[in-house]
């Protein structure tokens, strides 16, 4: 059966919906509800409620198999980068590599029962599913790369992602994202269950070194070293214009999709202008912890234009074996992307433009944008 065509396809389902009982009653608990967004609560408790027989199923059928699970053997690389620097096109151009494992789409939505429903509810998902994200044109299927912030979701309170459900509550991602005003309670809350989210993608990927895309990891770089010493990172880098621009557009077709607080566009933009500049600063403070052959830098520019010569500076770089096996796949995945078209924004308000060039000075300094040039498209 077809897809849903992407102009039919609007965003109805919350990322909530598989939640276990204990994270949504300690959300709901925490945060209040406006009125225009209960009927979206509701709906969220009822599938939460449906699917625990399913969870309990899985937990006692997988859970042991997790103890086998050594990420100091193969420790997961990190894709990591502001929201709409290109993370999603690396990561889809690197999960073409057959060495690799990732989180799919299927997973990253049903994680807490996504075993017990291999065979059949991958099929069902990847039916409903539109052919592109609302965001932007880039592939949708059930088992294309996805975000493990999603799924932390719904697995505990600590993630940073709950900033988006619940807008008004800044301190998601502050604790979760910044590890800032965090208590010692709160911080091994979100390590254990970091941890055990990733021993469940690597038992789906068979063992295999997984790839993770997820721009909440950006300010975590101290926190990820501590639970994976040997990880490797790589992040990317984009004109600060073109990803203002782009995240504005990811919050009008996706995110507020998912609020369940009443959020204005001009706190909107406050949100966006925060969580840049703390989210990034937070990286190049911690940048020098990581050791040099466990990082590389690299630009969405320099990915755009020579896509599988960047492949081969990151295998370099990293000390990533056999490249000679995944070049072939790289080169047939960026053939596919010939006709990608990218969409285009009008110009910045002035105003924020000029808040821009001040808050985010930083950026433009440290990777060399000019601060006279916006680029108009995504």
């Amino acid at each position: 059966m077809a897809k849903k065509q992407d102009e039919e396809y609007e965003v109805n389902d919350h990322q909530l919906s598989v939640s276990s009982v204990r994270t949504l009653y300690k959300l709901v608990k925490d945060n209040k509800i406006d009125k225009k967004y209960r009927g979206r609560l509701y709906k969220i408790l009822v599938w939460t409620i449906l699917t625990q027989p399913l969870h309990f199923l899985q937990k006692a059928l997988i859970y042991p198999k997790l103890k086998s699970i050594d990420f100091d053997k193969t420790p997961p690389i990190f894709v990591l980068g502001h929201w709409r620097s290109g993370t999603t096109h690396l990561h889809y151009l690197l999960a073409r590599d057959p060495q690799l494992g990732y989180l799919t789409n299927y997973q990253g939505l049903f994680m807490r029962m996504s075993f017990v429903g291999k065979g059949w509810m991958d099929k069902i998902v990847d039916h409903f599913m539109p052919e592109t994200r609302p965001q932007d044109n880039i592939l949708m299927t059930a088992y294309e790369p996805a975000e493990e912030e999603q799924p932390l979701t719904n697995l505990t309170y600590a993630s940073g992602m709950q900033s988006f459900f619940f807008p008004k509550n800044r301190s998601y991602h502050d604790k979760y994202n910044l590890f800032k005003g965090i208590s010692d309670e709160e911080k091994k809350e979100w390590q254990k269950k970091y941890n055990y989210m990733l021993k469940l993608i690597s038992l789906e990927n068979k063992g295999k070194p997984i790839l993770l895309k997820n721009p909440h990891n950006t300010g975590r770089v101290k926190e990820l070293l501590e639970l994976f010493p040997k990880a490797r990172f790589i992040f990317l880098h984009r004109n600060p214009f073109d990803v203002y621009l782009s995240t504005r557009h990811l919050y009008k077709k996706m995110i507020q999709t998912q609020f369940l607080q009443e959020f204005s566009d001009e706190e909107v933009i406050e949100r966006i202008l925060y969580a840049y500049s703390s989210t990034l600063t937070k990286y190049l403070d911690e940048r020098a912890l990581i050791p040099k052959d466990q990082l590389v830098e690299i630009s969405f520019n320099e990915l755009e234009e020579n896509g599988l010569e960047t492949t081969e500076k990151i295998y370099k770089s990293l000390g990533l074996p056999n490249y000679k096996i995944a070049k072939p796949e790289f080169e047939k995945y960026l053939k596919e992307l010939k006709n990608y078209k990218k969409n285009k924004f009008k110009k910045i308000d002035p105003v924020i433009e000029a808040r821009i060039k001040s808050e985010w000075k930083f950026a433009f300094d440290e990777w060399g944008y000019p601060l006279d040039r916006i680029n108009e498209e995504k």
